[in-house]
């Protein structure tokens, strides 16, 4: 009976299904993310010509967009209403488009960085409060930025070091259903976990550097880039449940997503793929 429970603590939790299909006349680069939005439908971001790609809900191709527009492509996300924002290490802005790819918006200014209400520096991800609010990773100017649903600046914590609330580069975000924004705090070797307000509540770290994270059910999956890990924490005491992935299986594992059905996908950077997991039974 010991053994066995050994044996079962140990097991991955998740199993790879395989890999997005990249399509031959997708010029593929570097692969930064991908989400998955409320209708199913799969959205990856890469750093080669069309950046943005669209898949349906059974995976197959349907377009790409955005040629010519990214210079660094980095975050991908879909809020309430289907649209897709990507954030852009490169040229220092957020975009909004429609799910047809029409560009809706952009927040900030092409190639200006500046660390005030209206500019971002190097932004790195994005995320959406349960109120539609939008949380910006502004890694370049150590920060954190609080914009309403339309994009109005609201608020701004951290700074550039070592101490509670400031980031070496805040790099990736997770939102959970009570608010709360945890901050894969690259550099540092930490994840720190704000309120909303950004109050500072505690600081998570023993494993590694952090990329990309992800909340899924009771626990924060981290993506651990250098040693091609993903760590599962706890959400109600930070402590590590488990752990899993290597070099064969994951290569600088990234920014994730999960789909309605609980399969996890995985933007490898390295690899430039999406790995598609799903939960070991």
């Amino acid at each position: 009976m010991i053994l066995l429970l050994t044996l079962a603590l140990a097991a991955d939790p998740y199993a790879s299904t395989g890999f997005i299909q990249i399509p031959p006349q997708v010029k593929l680069g570097a692969m930064s993310a991908v989400e998955v939005s409320r209708d199913g439908h799969i959205y990856v971001l890469h750093r080669g010509e069309p950046p943005l790609l669209q898949y349906n809900a059974k995976g197959e191709y349907v377009k790409g967009w955005g040629e010519g527009m990214f210079k660094v492509a980095h975050g991908l996300k879909t809020d309430r209403a289907g649209n897709i924002w990507t954030t852009d290490n490169g040229n220092h802005v957020l975009r909004q488009f429609s799910p047809d790819g029409k560009l809706l918006k952009t927040l900030g200014e092409v190639n200006v960085a500046k660390p005030d209400d209206s500019h971002f520096r190097s932004p790195d991800d994005i995320v959406f409060s349960s109120k539609g609010d939008i949380y910006v990773a502004d890694s370049g100017n150590g920060r954190i930025v609080h914009l309403d649903p339309d994009g109005k600046f609201l608020s701004q914590w951290g700074s550039k070091g070592k101490g509670e609330g400031q980031f070496a580069t805040a790099h990736g975000l997770a939102i959970d259903k009570q608010n709360r924004v945890y901050v894969a705090d690259r550099g540092n070797n930490r994840v720190q976990v704000f309120d909303a307000t950004g109050k500072f509540l505690s600081v998570w770290s023993g494993f590694g550097n952090p990329f990309g994270m992800l909340i899924v059910g009771k626990q924060l999956l981290v993506s651990e880039g250098d040693v091609n890990k993903i760590f599962h924490f706890a959400l109600d005491s930070g402590k590590i449940e488990s752990t899993w992935g290597d070099p064969q299986t994951l290569q600088l594992p990234h920014l994730m997503a999960l789909d309605r059905r609980g399969n996890l996908y995985v933007a490898e950077v390295n690899g430039k793929r999406v790995q598609i997991f799903r939960r070991a039974k």
